[in-house]
């Protein structure tokens, strides 16, 4: 089971997108995240690290809008 401190792990790993550096102060979005990580991997059963699915969710943002968004 995916936990927050793995998710705080790869969004400090991608320090560089400004996006990653507002969801690391946020609890709500990293769980979110972990939670969907999960989901996908028990669902779907196709391979994706947990990186390349928080930079999918990062390349989406404006389009899943509430917690997820930008501004």
């Amino acid at each position: 089971m995916t936990n927050v401190e793995d998710v705080t792990k790869v969004l400090n790993e991608l320090n560089q997108h400004e996006l990653a550096q507002k969801w690391l102060h946020n609890d709500l979005v990293k769980k979110n995240l972990a939670m969907s990580y999960d989901y996908w991997g028990e669902t779907t059963n196709i391979p994706m690290t947990l990186k390349e699915h928080v930079i999918q969710y990062l390349d989406h943002a404006h389009l899943l809008g509430g917690i997820f968004s930008p501004e």
